[in-house]
């Protein structure tokens, strides 16, 4: 018994040694894991000092997969990192995801405002007004619900929102929002006077005026500019105020308030604002220098502002601005406009010239950093290829009319000391086709990028249902009867149809630019065209309409020279577009022929093609409804078909019973005399 009690003993000793054990093994494990959220915070802060924007991105990749760093605060970094890169796209998706995770602690709820803040800066460059008043005035309310309103970030958001306003036409509603953001940035620098906080007020400031300015409310940017000088007096109170920081805001105070006088007709005071200016530093700049021809070209001192675009050059250097078609909108365009009012003719002419020249090295600048931008984006070098080579040839298609409408621009600077006038007013309208030629071109990627989206998902859904039964069938053990095996084996057979006829799309896309004239060997009855594409178009269950055939005079015994499967396959395109919009009623196949073509006439009763559409619909990915399945290219591979095969598919925009496409082959020519 008394061994008995030394053992309970024993064990009741190991068991508290053992607790004991494991607390001081969680408080090590703990404070260790504290120690490496320090440390890669340390890290990531000391590669951000030092500009180091690739290492910020190694640095939060490695910091993810080891849990060192949550993913809210991985996610600002990285868009941080993608921005400063100018990589614009990358930067935008990584702050997005920002917005579709959980927020568990206050430091994260702190990076998420930072994420919306930058966000909202991002989407104002791009003048992305509605995606700010969808996306950042929920993120505000958010951070409103968890007193979270009351930073730089918060008031800055509010800036981008009124900025919005501002372009959307309500002055009103933007003139309410800069002032609860100048409210916020007073309070607090009042709570706390620190430098950061007073730079970040003055550059709220400073992007409020610059609003108002861009909208030419000259009384609304003076009395920012008041808010701006009152600021800067408060800076210089600090205890050691940056002179270099303060000698630039002063010459910009200035020069924003020589503007806005300028614009409100105060031309003395507007000029005694623009010499205070002069006096500073900042003035003899090249960035302050380009500041500065705002006042001139408002106050048409047009010989001053053509001197200041002397340095442009310089500037653009120091930023490493590329050539873009932002750099031609914001510099070369009005470069060339101070030249003409200046009368500067020679001037004007070769900055004309070198906007015409240079336009296309442009795009083409603006394409490569596009794909670049995209290959890392879906990392893959097949992806790469893919979407940049889809990408440059669409956005050159997009842009052929810019080219044409510069080189009219080319013989306009040639005769300017005839047509000055006139020639200004074509590079006004020249600059609207370019926006015009840019909105097209981003509906364009939207398409592309929906594409591309649904042929994944529809490939991932086919994969998914063969890898499930793949599993069943090889399960060791597992007995399938005879009627399961059968469908199972018809599940396969469907699937593996499917995910085939997808790649076959894709095939066709690839092939459907081409413009090569394909072999036309097949002599053949045309209705073996007709019979093949209908049996090919009801071979599956989802083709419910029925198909009415009519057969026109001369073509029951019509032979053609063709090549069969392509025109097969544009038929069967046109008759599955038929059945795709038709609801209820029937479709109609009807052949006719002359002396030189046989045409096949596809109608349905479904819900029609607008007139104005009759080209657009033959476009790559264009889909009139987005609520009707299919991936908007079998229009675009069918017409590529027949013009390949010498034929023609067009829109009769006659018809209003619904849809009616023809497709025209060519009869051969020995048949054609007979």
């Amino acid at each position: 018994m008394k061994l008995l009690r030394i053992t309970k003993h024993s064990i009741y000793a190991l068991t508290i040694m053992a607790a004991v054990l494991v607390l001081l093994t969680a408080c090590n494990s703990t404070q260790a894991e504290q120690t490496s959220i320090v440390k890669a915070d340390s890290l990531m802060n000391e590669a951000y000092l030092r500009h180091d924007y690739d290492s910020v991105l190694l640095l939060a990749d490695r910091f993810e997969a080891n849990h060192e760093m949550t993913p809210m605060k991985v996610y600002y970094w990285r868009g941080y990192a993608y921005s400063r890169q100018k990589k614009v796209r990358l930067a935008e998706k990584q702050w997005r995801k920002a917005f579709e995770i959980s927020i568990d602690t206050d430091e994260d709820m702190d990076y998420y405002a930072k994420c919306a803040n930058r966000l909202s800066g991002l989407l104002l460059v791009k003048g992305d007004h509605d995606a700010i008043m969808k996306d950042i005035v929920p993120a505000m309310q958010r951070l409103k619900e968890v007193k979270k309103d009351n930073s730089t970030d918060f008031a800055f958001m509010q800036v981008a929102v009124g900025s919005c306003q501002l372009q959307l036409g309500n002055p009103k509603d933007a003139a309410d929002d800069f002032e609860d953001a100048y409210t916020k940035y007073l309070d607090i620098i009042r709570k706390d006077p620190s430098i950061s906080n007073f730079t970040s007020a003055i550059v709220g400031v400073i992007n409020m005026t610059e609003q108002n300015l861009a909208v030419r409310d000259y009384l609304e940017a003076r009395d920012w500019t008041e808010h701006f000088a009152e600021l800067l007096k408060q800076y210089m109170q600090l205890p050691s105020p940056d002179k270099v920081f303060l000698d630039k805001q002063l010459g910009r105070l200035n020069l924003y308030r020589a503007t806005a006088l300028q614009g409100l007709g105060h031309e003395a005071e507007a000029k005694a604002a623009y010499n205070r200016a002069l006096k500073t530093n900042y003035a003899k700049t090249a960035e302050g220098q380009y500041e500065a021809i705002s006042y001139l070209m408002t106050a048409q001192r047009w010989q001053e502002a053509t001197r200041c675009f002397e340095r442009l050059d310089e500037l653009n250097q120091r930023y490493e601005r590329t050539l873009s078609l932002e750099y031609l909108h914001n510099f070369l365009i009005p470069k060339y406009q101070a030249n003409i009012n200046a009368g500067k003719t020679d001037s004007a002419l070769a900055v004309g010239t070198k906007i015409y020249v240079e336009l296309d090295s442009a795009i083409v600048r603006m394409q490569r950093d596009d794909a670049a931008e995209l290959a890392t984006l879906y990392n893959t070098q097949q992806k790469e290829t893919e979407l940049a080579e889809q990408k440059a040839q669409m956005e050159r298609h997009r842009f052929w009319n810019l080219v044409v409408v510069f080189a009219i621009f080319n013989i306009g600077f040639f005769l300017i000391h005839y047509l000055r006038m006139q020639s200004s007013k074509r590079l006004k309208k020249a600059y609207l086709q370019l926006e015009e030629a840019n909105e097209r071109t981003k509906e364009a990627s939207r398409m592309k990028t929906s594409f591309i989206q649904q042929i994944s998902h529809e490939i991932r859904t086919p994969l998914n249902i063969l890898s499930g039964f793949t599993q069943v069938i090889t399960t060791p053990g597992m007995e399938l009867d005879e009627e399961t095996r059968k469908d199972v084996n018809q599940k396969i057979i469907e699937n593996t149809n499917r995910i085939t006829g997808l790649v076959n799309k894709m095939l066709e896309l690839s092939d459907a630019n081409s413009k090569t004239v394909l072999d036309r060997n097949d002599h053949i009855p045309a209705l073996q065209v007709v019979a093949l594409a209908m049996d090919s178009f009801s071979n599956t269950e989802k083709y419910k309409i029925p198909i009415d055939l009519e057969l026109g005079e001369g073509t029951d015994n019509l032979m053609i020279t063709t090549n069969e499967q392509a025109a097969r396959r544009a038929l069967t395109l046109l008759l599955d577009n038929a059945e795709k919009f038709t609801k209820e009623g029937k479709i109609t196949l009807k052949t006719e022929v002359d002396d030189k073509q046989v045409r096949f006439i596809v109608e349905d009763t479904g819900i029609g093609i607008p007139a104005d559409k009759a080209e657009v619909i033959f476009e790559e990915f264009v889909q009139l409804d987005d609520y009707y399945e299919g991936t908007g290219i079998g229009l675009t591979v069918a017409r590529s078909l027949c013009r390949r095969l010498e034929g023609e598919i067009v829109l009769d925009t006659s018809y209003t019973g619904g849809a009616r496409f023809i497709m025209t082959l060519p009869l051969d020519s020995l048949q054609s005399q007979n």
